[in-house]
């Protein structure tokens, strides 16, 4: 093409024409280029091919599926953990704010000493699942992979790491144009690329079966049914696909992956190809056998998985938009069952006394300056109100269902537990009365957020704290100071640590 070019201008074949004679041209060029055509042949065909090639991983396709109820399972093989105590913590999404408000309280529970069995141990080493989403992901991954090794590195790596302008450098940068120019790889591939380097080191799932470790729930968003989607082995179940061998950067990558600003992470669904079966309760919501309309909406769910024409692909966003608290997959752990004492038999943890959750919410304040103005709302306020006042509304109404859920699950509990006692002292011949004296359990549904900050300056200016994937290193150091100063002063968690003395 540039010989062609070349001997057009010139009137001459390439080979009989001289640069010095078009020095006075803006052609001249056209002789240079050519002298340099094998090289740039060289990255045109490299661009064509890096372009054609470049993927995403694959998710993997499962055979048998051992397990579908893993969520109060993870964690209790480690033998030196309470059979008492059932800990959960959710952490919600808000970028680099929110990881570093839930490192925060990691490091409490990390100084916080209880006895278990005679012997002093850790709150953190009682932690039984995290549950978190976008920003909250990173610090929950990452501990669920490295364990206390969070406190040596994780504030430097990330936490006090420029990781936005990193995440740009790699968008901007030559070298992985032609891999996004590809159909099958994004910006959030991308992203999960830069995260691996960056933190995760390749692990997959399979890096979460470590000894103690709690159960690393995870989670996104379904696009297409705009529902929570949780990498845990019971969303796994449904589409067949093995999660032990899925990339754990690329699950934080779904879970954080803002509508916009990074494109959907994407999963094959490989349902009907293994034992699954849709479960029991599941076939009698969909059919109108239950009260619980909720359970009706999960089984659908599940169930159009199955729809394998319409749902080929898993396109998965930010878990903000189903959840921004990661509270809806605890929730959903008892909907199969409907009661929470027959899910803990199931699963022999019918010794669990207290029921404890931590709420992490490290959620951003809207900006309402539009509110003193006389003209229309501009359209950058307009997108922030359409996403802020529905995440509100929703985390919210989260919230309530929480504790209403607490309060039945404390009876449930408290009735099984009594149940069972005093029917072991009638077999064993024992006083009834004094068998059952401690018999009901306890719930303690502990808030860290930043309204519980007295300082209303210190409040409104960590409120006010960018979403975004960088923060000057002294933000992080208040975030982090803010949450330890909120849960040790929590009425809750100090009932808590006083009832496991």
């Amino acid at each position: 093409m540039l010989g062609i070019l070349v001997e057009y201008f010139t009137k001459r074949p390439v080979s009989q024409t001289y640069a010095g004679e078009l020095d006075f041209m803006p052609f001249n060029i056209l002789i240079h280029l050519n002298k340099m055509r094998g090289v740039i042949e060289v990255i045109c065909v490299f661009i064509v091919l890096t372009a054609c090639t470049a993927q995403y991983p694959r998710s993997s396709p499962l055979a048998s599926i051992q397990s579908l109820d893993d969520f109060y399972i993870k964690g209790k093989e480690d033998t030196e953990k309470s059979k008492e105590l059932m800990l959960f913590l959710t952490f919600s999404g808000g970028g680099t704010r929110a990881a570093a408000f839930s490192y925060g309280v990691l490091e409490v529970l990390s100084d916080t000493k209880i006895s278990v069995n005679g012997k002093e141990r850790r709150l953190l080493d009682e932690v039984d699942a995290i549950s978190s989403v976008s920003g909250g992901s990173f610090t929950a991954a990452y501990f669920g992979l490295f364990g206390d090794r969070i406190f040596e590195d994780y504030e430097s790596k990330f936490l006090k790491y420029n990781v936005q302008s990193g995440l740009l450098k790699n968008m901007l940068s030559p070298l992985n144009w032609p891999k996004l120019w590809s159909l099958y790889y994004d910006r959030s591939d991308l992203a999960a690329d830069y995260y691996d380097e960056l933190l995760f080191e390749k692990n997959t799932f399979k890096g979460f079966t470590r000894l103690g470790c709690p159960l690393i729930a995870i989670n996104a968003t379904d696009a297409a049914l705009g529902s929570q989607f949780t990498f845990i082995g019971s969303q796994f179940a449904p589409i067949c696909t093995d999660l032990s061998v899925f990339p754990v950067s690329r699950a934080v990558a779904a879970s954080s992956a803002v509508p916009g600003a990074f494109s959907s992470i994407i999963l094959k669904n490989y349902a009907g190809t293994c034992d699954y079966q849709l479960p029991e309760w599941a076939g009698k919501a969909l059919k109108g056998k239950t009260t619980s309309t909720r359970q009706y909406y999960y089984a659908r769910n599940l169930k159009a998985y199955h729809d394998v024409e319409n749902y080929r692909y898993i396109h998965l966003f930010d878990g903000g938009i189903s959840d921004n608290l990661g509270i809806r997959t605890i929730i959903n752990a008892t909907l199969p069952t409907g009661n929470v004492w027959k899910k803990l038999k199931e699963v022999n943890l019918e010794e669990t006394e207290h029921l404890a959750i931590i709420v992490v919410n490290s959620r951003k304040e809207k900006d309402i300056s539009f509110a003193k103005k006389d003209y229309s709302v501009p359209i950058i306020d307009t997108l922030g109100i359409a996403s802020s006042v529905p995440l509100d509304h929703y985390s919210f109404e989260t919230m309530e269902i929480l504790r209403d859920n607490m309060a039945r699950w404390r009876k449930s509990i408290s009735e099984g537990r009594c149940k069972e006692m005093k029917s072991s002292a009638v077999t064993e011949g024992k006083n009834e009365l004094a068998a059952t004296k401690d018999c009901k359990a306890k719930t303690y549904l502990i808030e860290v957020s930043f309204d519980a900050i007295e300082n209303e300056a210190e409040r409104n200016y960590l409120k006010d704290l960018p979403t975004s994937f960088h923060l000057e290193p002294e933000d992080v150091d208040r975030l982090r100071k803010a949450a330890r100063q909120i849960l040790q002063e929590s009425d809750v968690f100090h009932a808590l640590i006083e009832s496991l003395k």
